[in-house]
């Protein structure tokens, strides 16, 4: 089963955790704070086992009976509150947690809830949730994992220990990468550039040939972009308009390609790229735009994503980014 060992980064809170078990001061309430995909279910997961550990370590034993049950899903002491909308009902949270919150564990010392997405919560919900903190029986241990903690009411994070995850440190991403998947350096490095320090996303990418496929499109239309036809332009931009689940990670891709071009413009050869397998062309668009070109052409593409969010003509929009950038590269000459 999975380790503290085995989390890439977030050190500080592995370490305030194991600490607070070593130290037998456990709190009722944690707030797992952090982006999507940070690793706030890994971490809830290796530290509620930890606690049901028979072992009694700051680390799960990965052998007992506790830690087996654990592994497969099966621990009856531990909750994993879920639900069925985009929000968090009261009656679920009455359901699975404040109803049966009074019933002692089985066999443990502790009974664990997880609430997951805890930022989905209604005020109902929440304010069930909040008798629960003020009065907690000393066996209940709470986490509440959220991209938005600041969503929560003021009295339910004054009542909880709020741990910041913040996203993993790149090298430490891509040594991860290499290790688990067994990845070459420059496909661990472009799965952890574009994840933006997020564990959960980085390995969705290396694992995922769809977004190898993304990569290669991506490449193949920065390549041909700075003399490209007007016709091809035009079915570029139709075809991204009409792909909406796989907007994102092109244009993530494409931001990813920018910082490239930007670290090689300045540092030249000895630059460290994510589409190393491609320097050739990272060279050529590095020398065809200036520094302010490739900062607006970022900036672009942050203006694409938010009008994703508006309904504004996708196709228009990339249209408009394509032929941007080429004329970028006509003005240079």
């Amino acid at each position: 089963m999975e380790t503290f060992r085995s989390v890439v980064g977030h050190k500080r809170v592995i370490s305030y955790l194991q600490e607070s078990v070593r130290g037998g001061h456990v709190s009722h309430a944690y707030l797992l704070d952090g982006p999507d995909g940070v690793g706030k279910r890994l971490v809830a997961k290796i530290f509620a086992a930890t606690l049901l550990c028979t072992e009694g370590g700051t680390e799960p034993c990965g052998s007992c009976l506790s830690c087996r049950q654990v592994d497969s899903g099966n621990q009856p002491d531990i909750t994993w509150v879920t639900h069925e909308k985009s929000i968090i009902t009261v009656g679920e949270i009455r359901q699975q947690l404040c109803n049966v919150v009074q019933v002692k564990p089985m066999a443990g010392p502790y009974r664990i809830f997880i609430v997951d997405e805890a930022e989905r919560m209604n005020a109902e919900a929440q304010n069930a949730l909040l008798k629960t903190l003020e009065e907690p029986p000393s066996y209940a241990v709470i986490l509440l994992l959220t991209n938005n903690a600041e969503s929560l009411l003021p009295t339910i994070r004054s009542r909880s220990v709020l741990l910041q995850m913040l996203p993993a440190p790149e090298d430490e991403l891509v040594e991860w990468l290499m290790d688990r998947e067994k990845l070459p350096d420059y496909r661990a490095r472009l799965a952890a550039a574009y994840a933006g320090g997020s564990p959960g996303q980085a390995l969705a990418c290396a694992r995922s040939e769809e977004f190898q496929k993304q990569r290669d499109a991506a490449v193949s239309m920065m390549k041909a972009v700075p003399t490209m036809r007007e016709d091809r332009m035009s079915q570029l931009a139709k075809d991204f308009a009409g792909a909406k689940d796989g907007q994102e990670t092109l244009l993530g891709l494409l931001l990813v390609w920018l910082r490239d071009v930007l670290a090689y413009k300045a540092i030249g050869p000895k630059a460290r790229l994510m589409f190393a397998e491609d320097a050739d062309s990272v060279a050529f668009h590095a020398e065809g735009l200036s520094y302010e070109d490739i900062m607006k052409l970022s900036g672009d593409i942050g203006t694409i994503r938010a009008n994703r969010a508006v309904n504004v003509n996708m196709e228009t929009a990339f249209w408009l980014y394509l032929l941007g950038m080429q004329n970028c590269f006509k003005d240079g000459k």
